[in-house]
């Protein structure tokens, strides 16, 4: 599997380089062998034909001057002549006439002859037929009656007869004029350059000539006569004839003479044109494989190139737990690998979905708590994907009235709020881009107003939605409630501050017995200090106070107070700044009930601050008495808690004893760092939790010795020790006598 698909795309590119010069070199093969027997047949054909126009125009040429002569006056009345050496002018005359047919090269011989007078007249004189023998040989070439006639023999002799007188139906006629043609005739063909042989048949499908010895059994003959013989009566227009000659396939072109019938064969063996195509083919393969060995190396290299990410990613998959040892290739390696992180990312995915509305009200409550930088709130609204097109914004609590004269108790005040919560959800979440949450025994949320021209103003559509919360309330629980609102305003950063606004506006509602909804701006008409100190300011004096660093948060207090004096607020604007601020630190302590309701209700304890009459005299009371009352609180609150964690180790231990437990294993079902578990139960107990385990097995051990009838074995097995001899060893250290000895002596 490790290189399967490095193999299979080398063979593709192989097969996609190769696949194109296989076919080129096929169809160039191909092509070149039908064009070089095209251009073989072409040139066959036009000296074939060049070679019968030759032939034809001889022989035309003769035959025209045959005839003026037998039709000339001359011939005519030479017929009725019994001619003889006294007649010397006509036998004069007939022999230059006939020496004249022999100026052509092609003519060997012309004799006039007449039977009756018997006498034949030839380019070298008279002669008289006395002999039998000679004027039966004459009279047997002349003995059918016959008008013109071209006589051919396999030896290449022709002859042209034309009897006479013209259209004599005599056997045999009167006379003839006979002309014999030479060898020379067909020079044409003897010297032309075509590729194969030469054949020429007469109308009668007689051989008269052929150029070399292709056809020189009779059988071979027969076959080409045959065969040209049926393709004679498919067709009058002859074409390439293919056929068998001698068990090899041959290749005959007729060209049929329009002026005697006599039919031309060019006969080219398939083989002699193969010859030439065999050579080119070896040319094109030798081509075909320098261009394949070309692209083998281009191939490969070219694979190997395209391999290398996918052998990256085979090697990350390789190295993760999610890839499958059985895969076919290495795509499906690292398909398989890539699912199995998809299926963990799906899975992580749906965790944090469960968890996100948490982290949203966490996010609120952070909010109205001031601890997110501008960058900060930036970074969620982007996160948890919030609709920011709002134009401003103001914040309103809600808290109940009272529960007296109602169908529900005291206990149930918590169970109330989660349903009060609950109604708020279903009026807000169609339009709010934040979810309301539980702040200090009261319910509070962001209301945002929409950027839109059309609709209700937002104050209008603000107290719209407390109206429709309040009758909710009534109509479904019966009660009562206070709701103070804030002013409005712009920016995220400012919601602790519109927060503090609608607390004030509740907290009036509530020393006045107001029911129904409160703005801030009519508790307090005038202008509320804005923020005049950086943000980060306010979050490092909230971490001073948890890491209980008192000269860091002076120092910080000192800065803040700095600034407002700086900004010229009067000495009431900072008192109501600071006391802001006060109550964002006591949000520190919003688990701790009766705490934080001690501390806002003592009205002692607040008026102290708005009695200070310098600056210098506010940062001393807010160092020295607000803060330092919320570190003592603090401490406390972290002494109780980890005396709390140490008694929750203890009762583990106790009720899980057989379980073995360590340290770590604790630290995961308590969801809290060993380490820090290991300082906090050596700090509240006084021992190290692994001396606390042995003391605690050994009371164990005592108590199952003492109270059960278990063998010494049985409970060094059940406390888990490493050994029944380890655990006697250590019952006696401790307790001077053997585990058997306690046991009979408690008996």
């Amino acid at each position: 599997m490790k290189y399967s698909y490095l193999k299979k795309l080398f063979m593709y590119s192989l097969f996609l380089g190769a696949l194109p010069v296989i076919v080129m070199g096929v169809f160039s093969y191909d092509r070149t062998s039908t064009v070089v027997e095209q251009k073989v047949n072409e040139a066959n054909r036009q000296i074939l034909s060049s070679a019968m126009n030759s032939i034809d125009h001889k022989l035309e040429t003769a035959y025209v001057m045959a005839t003026q002569f037998t039709n000339s006056t001359q011939a005519v009345s030479a017929l009725n002549m019994d001619l003889d050496r006294s007649q010397f002018e006509t036998v004069s005359e007939l022999i230059k006439t006939i020496q004249g047919f022999q100026v052509f090269d092609y003519v060997a011989s012309v004799h006039f002859v007449n039977l009756e007078k018997r006498w034949v007249i030839t380019n070298k004189g008279l002669e008289r037929l006395d002999e039998e023998e000679e004027l039966a040989e004459w009279t047997a070439l002349l003995s059918e009656p016959r008008n013109t006639q071209w006589v051919t023999s396999a030896s290449g002799g022709i002859s042209l007869i034309k009897p006479l007188p013209f259209l004599t139906t005599k056997s045999p006629p009167q006379g003839a004029f006979v002309m014999r043609f030479s060898p020379r005739l067909f020079n044409s063909l003897v010297r032309s350059e075509s590729y194969g042989d030469t054949v020429i048949y007469n109308e009668n499908m007689e051989l008269i000539f052929r150029n070399s010895e292709t056809l020189s059994s009779p059988e071979q003959q027969d076959q080409l006569e045959l065969k040209l013989s049926a393709e004679s009566g498919e067709t009058s227009q002859q074409e390439n004839v293919r056929f068998e000659l001698a068990g090899a396939p041959a290749l005959a072109m007729v060209e049929d003479s329009v002026f005697n019938g006599w039919k031309y064969v060019s006969l080219v063996h398939l083989s002699d044109i193969t010859e030439e195509s065999k050579a080119i083919g070896w040319v094109t393969l030798l081509m075909c494989l320098v261009i394949l060995s070309i692209t083998l190396g281009l191939a490969w290299q070219g694979s190997k190139m395209f391999y290398s990410p996918i052998r990256v990613l085979r090697d990350l998959v390789a190295d993760s737990d999610d890839a499958h040892p059985q895969a076919s290739d290495e795509l499906q390696y690292i398909r398989t690998g890539i699912q199995g992180l998809l299926g963990n990312k799906l899975e992580l995915q749906k965790q944090l979905q469960k968890q996100f509305p948490y982290l949203h009200e966490l996010f609120v409550m952070k909010l109205f708590l001031g601890q997110w930088s501008n960058k900060e709130i930036q970074e969620h609204i982007e996160r948890y994907n919030i609709d920011s097109d709002w134009e401003q914004f103001s914040v309103f609590t809600l808290k109940i009235y009272s529960l007296e004269h109602s169908r529900f108790d005291e206990e149930d005040s918590s169970l109330i709020l989660y349903a009060i919560l609950n109604m708020m959800e279903e009026i807000l979440t169609p339009s709010q881009p934040f979810k309301p949450v539980i702040m200090n025994e009261s319910c509070a949320a962001v209301f945002v107003s929409p950027r839109s021209a059309e609709g209700p103003a937002p104050e209008e559509l603000l107290m719209q939605t407390c109206k429709e919360i309040e009758d909710k309330i009534q109509a479904f629980l019966g009660l009562d409630i206070q709701l103070g609102v804030s002013r409005p305003h712009t920016q995220l950063e400012q919601v602790s501050m519109a927060f503090a606004e609608s607390t004030a506006a509740l907290r009036f509602c509530q020393r006045t017995g107001y029911r129904g909804v409160m703005k801030s701006e009519d508790v307090d008409p005038g202008r509320l200090p804005q923020m005049t100190y950086p943000a980060h300011w306010e979050q490092e004096l909230l971490e001073a106070l948890q890491s209980e660093d008192r000269e860091a948060a002076k120092e910080l207090v000192d800065r803040i107070l700095t600034e407002v004096e700086t900004r010229q607020y009067t000495l009431m604007e900072a008192q109501v700044l600071f006391y802001q601020l006060l109550v964002k630190m006591m949000s520190l302590l919003q688990w701790d009930e009766q705490s934080l309701k001690k501390m806002l209700l003592d009205v002692e304890y607040v008026q102290a601050m708005f009695r200070t009459t310098t600056f210098e005299e506010l940062g001393q009371w807010f160092t020295s008495v607000g803060m330092e009352q919320l570190f003592q609180l603090l401490s406390t609150r972290e002494e109780s808690h980890q005396g709390q964690i140490a008694q929750q180790i203890k009762q583990l231990v106790q009720s899980r004893f057989e379980e073995n437990l360590t340290l770590e294993a604790i630290a995961d079902l308590m969801n809290f760092n060993a380490n820090y578990l290991s300082r906090v139960f050596k700090k509240e107990v006084g021992m190290s939790f692994s001396e606390y385990m042995a003391i605690t097995k050994l009371e164990m051990a005592k108590h199952l010795l003492t109270t059960s009838d278990l063998k010494v074995q049985e409970v060094a097995e059940k406390l888990h020790y490493q050994s029944t001899t380890a655990f006697i060893r250590y019952f006696r250290k401790m307790e001077g006598m053997t585990p058997s000895s306690y046991r009979k002596m408690n008996e």
